[in-house]
């Protein structure tokens, strides 16, 4: 039966704000995991590219092993205890993650690894239900913006801290302490704001079977084999840059400057804009920049090799900065397609949001779990650390149809069962 819509009929950003601050807290470490785990286990444990590669999937393994039941578990009286739950169990990991780089064990690392994606998929199913659940149609993207941000501006202050110690001497087992730290008191910031469960704040317009229907299927399907061809490549960006660009890791770390930047800063205004914007031409577009961008990786070298044959020594390092402007738009297109498709799943499962996005993130999970021993299986096979980055830029391209067949599919659904764009009147 359709619900009819409690008041007051306006999106409750008040309600989201310890869910944003918690967000960027609990993604302090995202950047320099990411960074230095690969590092860590390739230079300093002796790791060949599939053990590196495993390491990373673990990473994303527990997500999708555990993110539909996380689900289940954060209904609408339990998101808050659930996103808490998930900051403790990172922040564990964490910890076990300094004790393997003291002990020098790859797999205490990996396991750890396991243990993050597990404490992953409750904190951030969690967050996206009680964000979709909490604002209206219209705002829906605007608000996955604000939440984009607060992810960028953790990641960017987490990495800013976390080099910093670094270079200052104090070693990446006070840096993972430190994150540990950080995450648990992201996670009780949320306990402790205690709140009613979010009321419908608007007609639950889809039911089931249309939210699982045709359109949300080929969307899923879409965006598993997008997140499969990107997670080839996760765990090797770094490591090809540094074989192909340069050999200090902090210039490395800078080429992600901008684009870090720009999440933390734009989030909340690209959602805005995409509430608004043609969503078929915002996911193309963000699919289409993506595989332009992976290729960049691969021709740049060469592109750049001529220019400094022609020109001299060139002081200034043209290459970088062409690899952190093609990351920066990538991030921007990037933002605006995940507003876009967590808009659309939080409304396709008005009412249930976290089973939606617990069946979702499941299937993000297994992709970013099988791609990047894929990549390292194509690394180790061919010698060549440029064939999973070719792989993966043609590859996007053929995804753009799918896509659009996809939104085109949903938004017939959508309007035919009545989708409101009702008008908010607070602003964050």
């Amino acid at each position: 039966m359709i619900e009819e819509p409690r008041k007051p009929q306006v999106s409750d950003w008040r309600a989201l704000r310890w869910i944003y601050i918690s967000a960027t807290l609990c993604s302090f470490g995202f950047f320099v995991v990411g960074f230095i785990l690969p590092i860590i286990a390739y230079s300093g444990m002796g790791a060949s590219p599939i053990q590196v590669a495993l390491v990373f999937s673990m990473l994303t393994l527990g997500s999708a092993l555990f993110s539909p039941v996380a689900g289940r578990l954060a209904k609408a009286e339990r998101r808050r205890p659930s996103i808490g739950l998930g900051a403790t169990i990172r922040a564990a990991a964490y910890l076990g993650m300094a004790g393997s780089v003291i002990l020098n064990d790859i797999t205490v690392l990996t396991l750890n690894s396991l243990l993050w994606g597990v404490g992953a998929s409750l904190h951030r199913v969690g967050v996206d239900a009680e964000v979709s659940e909490r604002v209206l149609t219209n705002n829906r993207s605007e608000a996955f913006g604000h939440l984009q941000a607060s992810y960028g501006r953790g990641s960017v202050i987490g990495a800013v801290i976390g080099f910093g110690l670094l270079l200052n001497g104090a070693g990446v087992v006070l840096v993972l302490v430190f994150f540990a730290v950080v995450n648990l008191i992201g996670g009780a910031v949320v306990v402790m704001d205690r709140r009613a469960p979010a009321e419908r704040a608007m007609r639950e317009s889809l039911d089931a079977k249309a939210a699982i229907g045709l359109g949300i299927a080929a969307l899923v399907i879409a965006a598993a084999l997008d997140t499969f061809i990107s997670a080839v490549l996760s765990p090797f960006v770094e490591l090809y840059i540094l074989a192909e660009f340069t050999q200090d890791i902090a210039s490395v770390a800078l080429v992600y400057l901008p684009g870090g930047i720009i999440s933390a800063v734009g989030g909340g205004y690209m959602g805005r804009f995409a509430d608004h914007a043609s969503k078929i031409a915002i996911v193309s577009a963000a699919v289409i920049v993506g595989a332009i961008s992976t290729l960049g990786l691969v021709f740049v070298p060469t592109i750049f090799a001529g220019i400094a044959l022609s020109l001299g020594e060139v002081v200034v390092p043209l290459d970088l900065l062409m690899v952190a402007f093609l990351f920066s738009i990538s991030s921007i297109t990037g933002i605006l397609a995940y507003t876009v498709m967590s808009s659309v799943f939080g409304t396709a499962y008005q009412g249930r949001a976290s089973e939606g996005f617990g069946m979702f993130e499941g299937a993000m999970g297994v992709s970013r779990f099988v791609g990047p021993i894929v990549g390292g299986a194509m690394w180790e096979a061919t010698s060549n650390p440029a064939s999973p980055f070719l792989l993966v830029g043609f590859s996007g391209f053929a995804l753009v149809p799918l896509y659009v067949y996809g939104m085109r599919k949903y938004e017939e659904v959508a309007s035919g069962h009545g989708v409101a764009e009702l008008d908010s009147t607070q602003d964050i």
